[in-house]
């Protein structure tokens, strides 16, 4: 069985686009502890607030190793994302697995939802047969109401 001897637990979102209605790119940043044990899989969020689903986009993830840049680029085929119906939980796939020791950054392109806190729950799973999914923290993101006066 596949599990983590240290589970990921540096984990961020980053939302540049913090007004409602926006063109977005949200990154998803997972550090993979040295000692994990296991190269990282799979990454599951559960949205668990804000009244409309979060926008990951229609397009698969981009993705970059090393620490989160604003303006990194990524590479396409590294990751594949899939929604739950009620689109409030996000299943990323990496493959090839992120080994331990290193960071991840998943990219989305979507629009900002309305205005409210947004909130997710984490869970990592290990590559390998059989894996033992870890549950990680609780990620949190504010979207402002955008006050346009014509």
């Amino acid at each position: 069985q596949a599990f983590f001897r240290s589970p990921p637990t540096k984990v961020s979102i980053h939302s540049p686009a913090s007004d409602e209605n926006q063109r977005n790119r949200t990154t998803l940043s997972v550090q993979v502890p040295h000692d994990a044990g296991e190269a990282l899989q799979d990454v599951v969020l559960v949205q668990i607030s804000g009244t409309e689903a979060w926008d990951w986009g229609r397009r698969n993830p981009q993705l970059y190793r090393g620490p989160y840049g604003l303006h990194q680029r990524g590479q396409e085929g590294l990751a594949t994302a899939s929604l739950s119906a009620s689109g409030r939980q996000l299943t990323i796939r990496l493959d090839p697995p992120i080994e331990p020791g290193q960071q991840v950054n998943v990219i989305f392109r979507g629009i900002t939802p309305e205005a409210q806190i947004y909130m997710w729950t984490t869970r990592f799973v290990p590559a390998g047969t059989n894996p033992l999914a870890s549950v990680g923290p609780t990620l949190r993101q504010h979207v402002y109401r955008s006050d346009t006066f014509h």
